[in-house]
């Protein structure tokens, strides 16, 4: 009895704590977000935590936690439209309504959480995270996809509200997944026993017939004990919702964080809300929470979150990005990339691994890194969105710190390009309108001297931590890398390899101590304001990506 009993504590810690793996540490720097929405370090810059990019009305925009809000006319220069959690939010809170009141539904579940573990009231968060926001034409609404949740635990659920215009008003309409339920039927030991599936929406679908409450208990969402069970690989959490267009134009939503990894399913149309039966009938997927595509392992140090799907009719992929890291500026948020082709998977990387194995994997955009140009390091890129616009371009958008001994963030965009195994490559300059040269470059453009970058794609160490005195031990310092005309290829003064360039064309492929490592070139503005400057962008089946400016 007393081994069950402690059993039994252990398993509604683990609930407690679903994320506490890799994300405990960056705590204190979770709690002082909401009051950061506006401390762009850069002029025409906003700081938007967790960007989704929209393109709506020739304008760009960018949704970020906290109701934050920036919009563009070309992707360069930006201004907020609004932010902060409070009444005075007329984004979604109509005269004489008040925040809360919009969105009882969704709180009412993360409300009981805090009030059962003995949150005062007058003290209980208000997250409102991570939103995506897209233009549903059936529906003939935009879409604002968002979660709220408690900080380190699975208690979230995400939701919608609709607006006819991109920038609102947005009015509730419904919850659509929660996480952290249990299906116990009295409280035997502590309080938080009494989160029931039946106070989800769950309740309402067995009311409706979709489900039944057999089948839900029979469900392996919970452990020996009923409670949620949230181990590395398991159930997910209910945040960071992004929703995308398959090749059919078909809506699908992707999910989720630490925990459980990511999860897809696909959406009705004429309402936005998930397809039951289409999981239902389909081999592979939960009945209620989707597919699972990627799993949270020891390899990434329990992280992972932030997911975006987006498809490239161009070259017939989906593109899935995901965070791995801490999103502190010392805690090494970095995006990794996968693709399929199909939005439900299986989701793979450059060295062929599926998302879904426990360990390290994810092709690696890029880490912290720093160029002569920079006065200071870029630190913990990641939770990224990416757009492809009209003219076919492909941008990266995400929020970065920087080593500047504070930590604040900035939301930067940087375009990308496929390379010709048909991997997207982040160029390594912040975009400032070029485009990449469809015809190639010169060769005189080409040959010279460069800053040399390697992102190498390794584990993240879960007994290694870094602050602000040693964090320039993770900055990725450029050499000396030198392309001669004949082909040779020089690093810090040494052979090294061999690079060349595809006739007519911008791409380029350079083998590098052994390595071989395929991209694109482009002529890029440099940051400083000081001119231009050839850039290229490599990956390799290594899951590293290099980058190379100029001289």
């Amino acid at each position: 009895m007393l081994q069950k009993l402690a059993a039994l504590m252990i398993c509604i810690l683990l609930c407690m704590t679903s994320t506490w793996f890799g994300v405990k540490r960056i705590e204190a720097v979770q709690k002082e977000l909401p009051g950061e929405v506006d401390r762009a370090p850069d002029a025409g810059k906003v700081s938007i935590h967790d960007p989704s990019v929209l393109k709506a009305e020739e304008n760009y925009y960018v949704f970020g936690s906290h109701l934050a809000v920036g919009k563009s006319n070309d992707l360069i220069r930006w201004g907020l439209v609004t932010a902060g959690v409070n009444d005075s939010a007329r984004l979604f809170v109509p005269e004489g309504e008040t925040l809360r009141s919009v969105l009882r539904e969704p709180l009412s579940w993360t409300d009981a959480f805090q009030i059962m573990r003995g949150d005062a009231e007058d003290d209980l968060q208000t997250g409102i995270w991570a939103p995506s926001v897209i233009y549903n034409k059936t529906m003939g609404k935009y879409c604002w996809y968002a979660c709220s949740s408690v900080w380190g635990v699975p208690h979230s659920v995400i939701w919608l509200a609709t607006a006819d215009a991109p920038e609102g008003p947005y009015t509730y309409r419904s919850s659509l997944i929660y996480s952290g339920f249990n299906k116990k039927t009295q409280r035997r030991f502590f309080p938080l026993d009494s989160l029931h599936y039946l106070y989800t929406n769950i309740g309402d679908l067995i009311k409706q017939g979709v489900f039944t409450r057999k089948e839900i208990e029979a469900q392996p969402w919970f452990t020996e004990f009923g409670d949620y069970d949230v181990f590395w690989g398991r159930m997910p959490n209910a945040i960071d919702p992004t929703v995308f267009a398959d090749a059919q134009g078909g809506l699908w939503l992707c999910y989720g964080s630490f925990s459980g990894g990511v999860y897809v399913m696909p959406l009705i149309e004429e309402t936005g809300l998930p397809d039951y039966k289409y999981m239902r009938n389909t081999p592979g997927y939960d009945i209620y929470f989707g597919k699972q595509i990627s799993k949270t392992n020891e390899a990434t140090d329990g992280t992972g979150e932030g997911p975006f799907i987006v498809y490239d009719r161009e070259h017939g992929y989906y593109y899935f990005y995901l965070t791995y890291g801490g999103l502190g500026a010392t805690d090494r948020y970095q995006i990794r990339e996968y693709r399929s082709t199909s939005p439900d998977g299986p989701y793979t990387d450059a060295a062929g691994n599926d998302a879904l194995e426990m360990k390290n994997t994810g092709l690696l955009l890029f880490g912290n890194y720093k160029f002569a140009e920079h006065e200071r390091a870029y630190l913990s890129g990641g939770h990224s969105s990416c757009l492809i616009d009209d003219d076919g371009k492909m941008f990266q958008v995400y929020h970065t710190r920087f080593n500047d001994g504070v930590g604040f963030f900035r939301t930067t965009v940087h375009q990308m390009a496929v390379n010709e195994d048909g991997w997207a490559v982040t160029l390594p300059l912040e975009y400032h309108g070029e485009t990449v040269s469809p015809n190639g470059y010169s060769l005189d453009a080409i040959c010279g001297e460069y800053e040399f970058i390697l992102h190498e794609s390794k584990p993240l160490k879960t007994d290694v931590r870094y602050d602000w005195d040693n964090i320039e031990e993770t900055v990725n310092h450029p050499v000396d890398l030198v392309l001669e005309p004949d082909g040779r290829l020089m690093k810090s003064g040494v052979a090294a390899g061999v690079w060349t360039v595809t006739d007519r064309s911008p791409y380029l492929t350079l083998t590098v101590d052994g390595v071989t490592y395929r991209g694109v070139l482009c002529v890029q503005s440099r940051e400083s304001g000081s001119g231009s400057a050839m850039t290229f962008a490599a990956c390799g089946s290594s899951n590293a990506t290099v980058w190379g400016v100029k001289k």
